[in-house]
């Protein structure tokens, strides 16, 4: 058996999980190694800054530990980091910004640039690098302390029904992106 076919039977559980995520393979950069998925996360100038580490066997817990969390993000020091900045070609006036990369990776398999913050902390840091993009930023927002926060960032903010971009029907995306088409 080839290495690659190998590398992919044993990823297969993954794969299959990061497709029902809506993750688009030929969009998002990437590297497997089940049962962690690590998406790499890059600056305006498409330099590696960080990664986001995901675990989908780990529990939902809060933690950001490379051992033990769903989620851990690791980032240069001083660097703002956000996921998607490889979906910003496919719509140059617009942009969302969502809190998670799923949400995100969701958006953009939709044909929409798509961006996640990766934190219920957005910083100023962040304001400046949006401003830098010129285009016009819908933030999707969690119904929550941390959505409210976010909401703030954008020029225009949406709260969807459901929970997040990632738990929203078909339909409820459908009506929320007819606006910007």
């Amino acid at each position: 058996m080839c290495d690659t076919c190998f590398e992919q039977t044993y990823n297969l559980p993954l794969i299959e999980h990061l497709k029902s995520r809506h993750v688009d393979f030929s969009l998002h950069k990437f590297h497997l190694d089940y049962p962690l998925a690590y998406f790499y996360l890059t600056n305006l100038s498409g330099q590696l800054v960080g990664y986001q580490q995901y675990n989908f066997l780990a529990d939902k817990t809060r933690r950001n530990d490379p051992r033990e969390g769903r989620y851990y993000t690791y980032k240069s020091e001083g660097t703002l980091v956000v996921f998607g900045v490889e979906t910003l070609h496919l719509t140059p006036g617009l942009v969302f910004l969502v809190e998670g990369m799923f949400d995100a990776a969701r958006l953009s398999s939709r044909g929409f640039s798509a961006l996640a913050v990766l934190s219920n902390n957005p910083t100023q840091d962040l304001k400046g690098f949006l401003k830098c993009l010129n285009r016009k930023v819908v933030v999707v927002y969690d119904n929550d302390s941390a959505g409210k926060k976010l909401a703030a960032f954008g020029n225009e903010a949406v709260c969807l029904d459901s929970k997040d971009v990632g738990d929203a029907s078909e339909e409820e995306l459908d009506q929320l992106l007819r606006k910007y088409v």
